[in-house]
């Protein structure tokens, strides 16, 4: 069967554990706590042992079936977690999974982690076997329609009291970022016990929650969000935010940006990144709309943007940071029908007045 996240405590409670589980989807939070939530409901049950196996490059598929076949002295029964890549198990993965899912070893669960999936992997034979044999759970990303009354729930089960415009206030910070959300509301468990939030406090509280920004803005730049990336912007500027980090993770993003758009292999050349891999897709398909001279020419402003920062060049940080993110947007985010480049510093024309 296929269930929402939101869903899963509720069939644990119901149904008890069932054999197997896909947890997978393009909201990491929401993956995390089902995986938990699987967990804890396994050791409840007396499933003391636990084996993890990741499905990396050259990963031998014998290892899946290994572990099911695996007795223990200490325990009866057990907990087996196979964490997928995003591309999904492969051909030969798949054949594994149908052989353990075919005649599943008796008191044992079978945990499999995916981060987000493309539709044809969750259209594929194993993904349906694995749903079949117990359920799926796949975590969309929520719509900012949803945003405010997820806080509330969640806001709610922490035992913390939001006014209606205190939600407000805490989905426009967040912006859509749950785990964002969710650790500011576990710290109002903390700084308000038994009190209700209005939007003054939830605005003076929030105050560090919107640094989170400083991560977020070369995800929104990449995907082409320059209106999401300004704004980013000015909340950290209003927030006090020194220039100086915001530039150091924008930097960062646009060296990466630079050597995958010149790479032979860029597959090879993502294998080493170390980030989710929804943010290794789209840095690899911004990688793919860019010429390497465009990012090579952001990456060079980006170092005078550093040198303006420490004061050996003229110029107010500020501006510069709004026109790099503005410039990075047009260059590397998603093209739509005529939509015209913003020239970069690589590409920019004279214009000569008439």
């Amino acid at each position: 069967m296929e269930l929402k996240p939101e869903q899963l405590p509720a069939d644990l409670r119901r149904h008890g554990l069932r054999p197997a589980y896909l947890l997978a989807g393009e909201e990491p939070l929401l993956v995390h706590e089902a995986a938990d939530a699987v967990r804890a409901a396994a050791r409840a049950a007396g499933h003391d042992e636990r084996d993890v196996l990741h499905a990396e490059p050259g990963f031998d598929w014998s290892q899946l079936a290994a572990a099911g076949d695996n007795l223990s002295l200490f325990a009866s029964r057990r907990l087996i977690e196979l964490h997928l890549p995003d591309k999904g198990p492969g051909k030969p993965g798949a054949d594994a999974l149908g052989r353990y899912l075919d005649d599943p070893p008796a008191d044992t669960v079978l945990i499999v982690l995916a981060p987000g999936l493309a539709s044809n992997q969750r259209r594929n034979a194993w993904y349906k076997q694995l749903a079949g044999a117990g359920a799926a759970v796949y975590a969309w990303p929520l719509p900012a329609t949803a945003l405010p009354d997820w806080i509330e729930r969640r806001a709610a089960g922490r035992g913390v009291t939001l006014t209606s415009d205190a939600v407000a206030v805490l989905a426009a910070l967040t912006e859509g970022n749950l785990l964002a959300a969710a650790q500011e509301i576990d710290r109002l468990a903390l700084l308000f016990p038994d009190t209700t939030v209005d939007a003054d406090a939830m605005r003076e509280a929030g105050a560090d929650a919107a640094r989170f920004a400083v991560f977020d803005l070369p995800a929104k730049a990449l995907a082409g969000d320059a209106e999401g990336a300004v704004r980013s912007l000015l909340r950290l500027r209003e927030e006090g935010v020194d220039a100086v980090p915001v530039l150091a993770a924008l930097t960062r993003e646009l060296r990466l940006l630079h050597r995958l758009a010149g790479a032979v292999d860029r597959e090879r050349a993502l294998a080493s990144v170390r980030m989710p891999p929804a943010r290794k897709r789209q840095l690899a398909a911004a990688a793919s709309r860019i010429r390497p001279t465009a990012a090579l020419a952001l990456l060079r402003r980006a170092a005078r943007l550093d040198r303006i920062n420490k004061g050996a060049a003229p110029g107010r940080p500020w501006e510069e940071l709004v026109r790099l993110a503005l410039d990075t947007a047009a260059a590397a985010g998603p093209r739509s029908p005529g939509r015209q480049r913003r020239p970069t510093a690589g590409n920019q024309t004279t214009a000569r007045s008439p």
